[in-house]
């Protein structure tokens, strides 16, 4: 149950929280853009009493999240009251505006009031280099700007004003007149303007103020589950975050594959709880995490190395599904306490569940709840009991190759890393596929048999076929544009040779002179390779 009270409090009195470090902002949430033109026309809404938004905070919200103080202002000293959830830009750029600090100094031009300006035109923003001009109260008595910092205490700026004039010898009856319906129409606004607030009780649950907050986020930029955790796990003194990238140091394959971190909390959750349920995960205790990050480390990076060398998934964008990263990941444990030749079978047994349940797409739909299923019926047979049912009750048709493109994504990824199992070699330097080779020379899947070559020929019904692509990079693919296999590689064996043959057999084309890709029969090209797959 959701725990919260509506209430409307004064904007003069969030800017006091904010100073006096009662109200602060969550850690996991974003510094945000800082836009003074946006920040005038909030401060001129503000003076208009028009509607300003909502704020969100919790009570007590220290004690499950770290706390960290608005932009400019001062540093914690201790646990604030309150933290704000939605709202953060629209308070710290009121914050900024009205305690001049920040980037940019906002005043609010008097005389342009009283020469009959409207407020639009009288809140003024400059740069704290230009807005130097008016540091000295002379200067602000003579051009009468006001700084939005002083408002709270205008009375006393309009006196002072007043007494630097009526030192002048000028005459301020007339002036103190105007002032005071400056202050009645401009400056009384500001002092009353009220937010409408929503207070989350402290027992709130943690993944419910997680999408409440998803939900309300003006910025678009959603809040992540690892970030949340982030933040709980910084207030008992754990630095996930650096436990992550310590973890990106130790194992490279994770930056390799630009591996979400959360799922190595899902990994946890499931060794933890059973279930990578996104609500489990949020309900994890962070001594549990703790506990378990590194047997969660090592079995995804064990994972997805053995996915790298053995099963042709050279990159993060030909893994079919990445939730069943969770899965071998949770299971990895059982080959982690194996030695031996046992090892080698265990990892033999996770290939072929890889690929089963790949081309079975058995993680098209429901992928945690498949991962709940599967990890026990996986680690029973990494073990040495029944094989799981993907496995025993596993059927493809080959001819289904035919019809595969990008669209069926998950087969077209796993047929691409099926091709790719041979060590595969770059077209244009003829060494083994790497990591650096894929970025660097842009490597991608492109067809074998260009598709202006087939439809000049009247033959480009199957052009997109899986079994038409290979990996080529730009430059290489770029060279072969819209030309028959036989003219481009005749011409690529002229700079091989012998390294050519090397090449095809590594992409499993055919590397004959009479087969059918240097003898351009596309029908016979696909059948071939459908039968090499």
């Amino acid at each position: 149950m959701i725990h919260f009270e509506t209430d409307k409090k004064p904007l003069t009195f969030l800017l006091d929280q904010i100073e006096n470090r009662y109200l602060a902002l969550p850690d996991f949430q974003r510094s945000f853009v800082w836009d003074p033109g946006a920040t005038r026309e909030l401060v001129v809404s503000i003076i208009r009493s028009f509607p300003a938004g909502t704020l969100l905070q919790m009570e007590g919200g220290s004690k499950i999240f770290a706390p960290r103080a608005f932009e400019e202002a001062p540093a914690l000293n201790g646990n604030p009251t309150h933290l704000i959830l939605d709202g953060q830009q629209r308070l710290t750029s009121l914050y900024q505006a009205f305690s001049g600090t920040g980037t940019h100094r906002f005043f609010m031009n008097v005389a342009e009031l009283l020469d009959n300006q409207s407020i639009d035109e009288a809140v003024e923003v400059y740069a704290v280099k230009r807005a130097k001009n008016w540091d000295p109260l002379e200067k602000q008595a003579d051009d009468l700007m006001l700084p939005l910092s002083g408002v709270r205490e205008f009375s006393d700026w309009r006196d002072e004003v007043l007494d630097l004039r009526e030192e002048r010898g000028e005459e301020v009856k007339k002036l103190r007149k105007q002032l005071n319906e400056v202050e009645k129409e401009f400056v009384d606004p500001i002092k009353l303007y009220n937010f409408p607030v929503t207070t989350l009780s402290s027992r709130t649950p943690v993944e419910a103020v997680c999408t409440i907050f998803e939900t309300l986020n003006r910025t678009g930029v959603k809040l992540s589950v690892f970030e949340l955790l982030i933040a709980r796990a910084f207030a008992h003194e754990v630095r996930l975050r650096d436990m992550w990238e310590e973890a990106r140091n130790d194992h490279p394959v994770l930056i390799d594959f630009d591996v979400n971190p959360y799922y190595v909390l899902q990994i946890v959750a499931m060794n933890v709880k059973s279930s990578p349920q996104r609500f489990v995960v949020l309900g994890l205790d962070i001594p549990d995490i703790v506990d378990h990050w590194e047997d969660a480390i090592e079995g995804l990076a064990q994972s997805l190395v053995l996915l790298r060398d053995q099963c042709g998934v050279l990159a993060s964008k030909w893994v079919p599904y990445e939730t069943m990263l969770i899965t071998m990941a949770s299971a990895w444990r059982s080959i982690s306490n194996a030695s031996g030749p046992a090892v080698g079978a265990m990892r033999a047994k996770m290939e072929r569940w890889f690929w089963c349940s790949a081309f079975a797409q058995a993680y098209e739909n429901s992928g945690n709840t498949m991962t709940e299923k599967d990890v026990p019926r996986l680690r029973g047979w990494l073990d040495g009991g029944a094989e799981p049912e993907v496995v025993t009750n596993f059927r493809f048709d080959s001819n289904r190759w035919y019809e595969i493109t990008v669209r069926q994504r998950a087969l077209y990824r796993a047929t691409i890393a099926l091709l790719m199992r041979k060590s595969p070699r770059d077209f244009h330097q003829g060494i083994p596929l790497s990591k650096p080779i894929i970025d660097g020379q842009a490597v991608d899947d492109h067809h074998v048999f260009p598709r202006n070559y087939l439809k000049s020929i009247g033959m480009g019904k199957a052009v997109d076929s899986v079994l038409n692509h290979t990996l080529i990079d730009r430059i290489t693919n770029i060279r072969i544009g819209g030309r028959a296999p036989s003219d481009y590689l005749a011409e690529m064996e002229k700079e091989l040779g012998d390294g050519l043959t090397k090449i095809l057999k590594s992409h499993r084309l055919p590397a004959e002179k009479e087969g059918p890709l240097f003898g351009d029969r596309f029908n016979d090209f696909i059948e071939w390779r459908r039968g090499e797959l």
